[in-house]
């Protein structure tokens, strides 16, 4: 085994093991209804351990300056502004334009912002612009307050620029609502039940084939049990050697 390799297995197995310490019965649930509304428990760890890798704490999660959204059938892992904007702080932001918007006949046609950013005595300008028909949902805070969602989708993309080592996987639900697939919809509590009190792989793959065409989703589920599953068999085996 690689000394990288060996490094990689060590973070992995502490993170999971912070995860499984932290992650008490009130905890899951509170998490659930909150940071990863309309996710399963399963994906909900999994979504967890990524962000976690990604140098994300386990407070983070529970102060919801990271969380997770249904995406495209899985999921996709979530920060505010607001925390960007720290974030952005700490790798030198010195300062973030007002919002300058260009419109047609009453409507907002896009917004661009500047972030300045303060890198060894040096400041420097990154500007980015987004496109209104681009995020539009026509719901919700997109109908009743245009100016202030497309400015969070330019503000996200200006701190991406000014600050890509930090903020180069971060994204806004502002960006991302638009592609959003609601997987609870599809997706029932007996099914996710099923899935989670499966024992073996064999039993797993019984559930997979009397639902597979649910999705992405459903796959993304299965996927993370069956994980779940080997880590388990593999502490037995461990236990018994």
């Amino acid at each position: 085994m690689t000394k990288t390799l060996k490094t990689k297995m060590n973070t992995l197995q502490t993170i999971n093991e912070q995860i499984n310490q932290e992650l008490t019965a009130d905890a899951s649930r509170a998490l659930l209804a909150t940071t990863f509304k309309g996710l399963t428990s399963i994906v909900m760890k999994q979504a967890i351990m990524e962000g976690m890798l990604r140098g994300f704490t386990f407070k983070d999660f529970l102060e919801k300056n990271v969380y997770a959204i249904p995406f495209s059938g899985g999921y996709s892992l979530i920060t505010s502004v607001d925390y960007a904007r720290k974030i952005g702080m700490r790798g030198g932001v010195v300062g973030i334009s007002a919002p300058e918007y260009e419109e047609k006949d009453g409507k907002v046609i896009s917004c661009t912002i500047t972030v300045k950013r303060s890198v060894g005595g040096v400041v420097g300008e990154y500007s980015a612009t987004a496109y209104f028909d681009e995020y539009d949902t026509g719901k919700n805070l997109w109908r009743s307050k245009p100016r202030t969602m497309i400015a969070k989708v330019a503000e996200m993309h200006a701190l991406r620029k000014a600050c890509p080592e930090e903020l180069s996987q971060a994204y806004t639900e502002e960006e991302m609502v638009k592609e959003v697939v609601p997987v609870a919809q599809e997706i029932t509590d007996e099914i996710k039940a099923e899935v989670e009190n499966t024992k073996t792989e064999e039993e797993l793959k019984g559930v997979w084939e009397k639902h597979k065409g649910l999705g992405k989703g459903f796959s993304v589920m299965v996927v993370a049990q069956k994980k779940f599953l080997q880590e388990v068999a593999k502490d037995e085996a461990n236990e018994n050697s």
